[in-house]
């Protein structure tokens, strides 16, 4: 049986996985989808209060992902994916492959399940934790 991911390995993994999105997009429609992404898994990283090391860096991921691409320019969805992965590092303890391998071996365990995004399993682990009494890392 498999340790479930902690919440910051959960947190690392769904930043890591939002700033590569936010930096392949390829047309306006994916553009916005990983902002949108990204806004959700930063605001549900924000709600648990996880340890940031800058907590301003949460409040300027959500600033600017929220503004859905109207008045932002490279350099700032490129400071956004930056501060995303840089987040994710530290979140990670700077192992992000051994998250992502435990992350899929989490998955084939629970019998492959589709369409759940990495934001709802951020949701639900942090859920289980929360009912289990156990404090956000």
């Amino acid at each position: 049986m498999s340790m479930p991911l902690t919440l910051a390995e959960t947190g690392a993994l769904a930043l890591a996985d939002a700033a590569t999105q936010l930096d392949q997009a390829d047309n306006a429609g994916k553009f916005l989808h990983a902002l949108e992404r990204n806004r959700k898994v930063w605001q549900t990283i924000k709600d648990v209060a996880l340890r940031l090391p800058n907590p301003q860096l949460a409040d300027y991921a959500l600033s600017t992902a929220g503004k859905m691409g109207h008045g932002v320019n490279d350099a700032q969805v490129s400071a956004l994916i930056d501060i995303s992965r840089r987040v994710s590092a530290q979140l990670a303890g700077g192992n992000i492959d051994h998250i992502r391998e435990r992350a899929y071996f989490i998955w084939e365990n629970s019998g492959h399940p589709s369409g759940q995004d990495l934001e709802h399993w951020l949701i639900a682990e942090i859920e289980t934790k929360g009912k289990a009494g156990i404090t956000p890392c």
